[in-house]
């Protein structure tokens, strides 16, 4: 009995010493991409060039994983004319679309965002969610693009 007592506090100790000595497994860091550019400040003739490319998203490695969902967050500046006043106003406007078992932009928005790329436009790619190796999903950082 002395000796299994004995047997099981070694073991204990050892069990002990392992668990502390392993180091915690650090998160794999993940990019978001289009068209090859990360977090862009590009012309609008770059984006219009870019806008028929896909979502990409990589871990540090280099390794891809498929993109489930996105959703795209368009604001740019645009004016009307004031029906009282007849002044010319600027103003900000925003869209914003999900997209859903895609890692592109429907032909309607690629066309629509060729067609009014200017300066000063803001695009944020977020809400970006990959599948990962084991068929878990995660949710990955943005992309934000300023059109210069």
């Amino acid at each position: 009995m002395k000796n299994f007592i004995l047997s099981a506090a070694c073991l204990l100790v050892l069990v002990t010493v392992s668990a502390q000595t392993t180091k915690p497994k650090t998160p794999a860091t993940y990019s978001v991409s289009i068209g090859g550019f990360k977090d862009a400040n590009i012309t609008a003739d770059q984006y219009k060039r870019i806008v028929d490319s896909a979502v990409t998203v990589k871990d540090e490695k280099g390794v891809s994983y498929p993109v489930v969902r996105f959703r795209i967050n368009y604001t740019f500046a645009t004016t009307y004319r004031d029906g009282e006043t007849q002044q010319v106003k600027n103003y900000k406007d925003f869209r914003a679309a999900d997209f859903y078992d895609t890692n592109l932009l429907p032909e309607v928005w690629r066309s629509s965002l060729k067609d009014n790329a200017k300066k000063d436009d803001e695009v944020i790619i977020n809400n970006v969610i990959i599948r990962l190796k084991n068929g878990k999903k995660m949710m990955v950082t943005e992309w934000k693009g300023k059109i210069r």
